[in-house]
């Protein structure tokens, strides 16, 4: 999810329509893609081995919910009316017993958290000039048993990328197919931010579906081979948008990431709005996600921003 810049800034930016969001090379990474049915992730996950699962929250924010949430659907239309909403910026921590620590998403960094520009400037930390920092990446790191094996993004939207400065540049991040290379006119006011962000880091690692077996079900990767951490490809908020499949003690927890930003779309099957590029494509891969944890009995759902314990984008509508 990204606030827009471009009702304001449009005239001064027209020059950059087009732009990708970065010519950052990403890798393709060597795992086998699969399409998996829902009916099937039950017993995967039973012979799965078992990560911990913390959430926190990195910062807080306020968005408008015409971006969170579709309000031109009716069900939408007919319960909620646009107006500034409070988020959280999560970052998940998914701690494996034998391969080291995960996070999904980043949070802020440590300078920001201090009161910095971090990787920001310009219009872009003028952007940024509300949001309330709360824990810095690298302060969630430091507390962890063992040293940050990965990233795993669910898309590189400016809030899901701010916290990179406090990732080791040697730590494996990994991205969705297609993700650095779609254009639009926003990535051109955001590029250089982009840059800084990806600065001195080798290629990201790229999880690509286009060798997937054809059939029903979503695009899924295997990420330790182990079974206990899956990458879902859930095109249509970006083109190449992810959500985290983990086999916790606690039972199944699924990432959506900004396939879905409120609990309040997840449960009623309702789109993101304005910050989803794609909603046709949001729309199946939403369904194909509420399908997944349909069929597993005692899913933990985290959508993208929102945290219990935090106010949600919804509270007093």
């Amino acid at each position: 999810m990204s606030r827009s810049l471009l009702p304001a800034l449009s005239a001064c930016f027209a020059v950059s329509t087009g732009c990708t969001v970065s010519q950052h090379p990403v890798a393709p990474a060597d795992l086998a893609a699969r399409r998996v049915a829902p009916t099937e992730w039950a017993s995967i996950l039973a012979d799965a081995a078992v990560v911990e699962h913390e959430a926190v929250t990195s910062a807080r924010w306020a968005v408008p919910l015409s971006g969170l949430v579709d309000l031109d659907d009716p069900a939408a239309a007919a319960a909620l009316a646009d107006g500034d909403a409070p988020i959280v910026l999560p970052v998940h921590v998914l701690r494996h017993p034998v391969h080291g620590v995960f996070v999904v998403d980043t949070g802020i960094d440590r300078d920001l958290a201090a009161g910095g520009r971090g990787a920001t400037r310009g219009l872009v930390s003028a952007f940024l000039s509300e949001l309330e920092p709360v824990e810095p990446l690298a302060d969630i790191v430091a507390r962890q048993p063992a040293p940050l094996a990965g990233v795993l993004l669910t898309h590189v939207h400016l809030d899901h990328v701010l916290g990179l400065p406090d990732v080791p540049v040697d730590t494996p991040v990994y991205v969705g197919a297609e993700e650095l290379t779609h254009r639009s006119a926003e990535n051109g006011l955001m590029r250089s931010t982009y840059r800084r962000l990806l600065a001195d880091r080798p290629a990201l690692v790229g999880l690509d579906a286009a060798g997937a077996v054809p059939g029903e079900g979503l695009v899924a990767f295997d990420l330790l081979g182990d079974g206990s951490l899956w990458g879902l490809s859930v095109p249509g908020h970006t083109p190449g948008s992810m959500a985290w499949l983990a086999n916790t003690a606690d039972g199944p927890v699924l990432l959506t990431g900004d396939c879905s930003h409120t609990v309040w779309g997840w449960e009623h099957g309702v789109t993101p709005g304005t910050f989803t590029v794609d909603h046709d494509g949001n729309a199946v891969s939403l369904a194909a996600l509420r399908a997944v944890a349909d069929a597993l009995p005692g899913v933990q759902v985290f959508v993208g921003h929102e945290l219990p314990g935090e106010p949600g984008p919804l509270d007093g509508r």
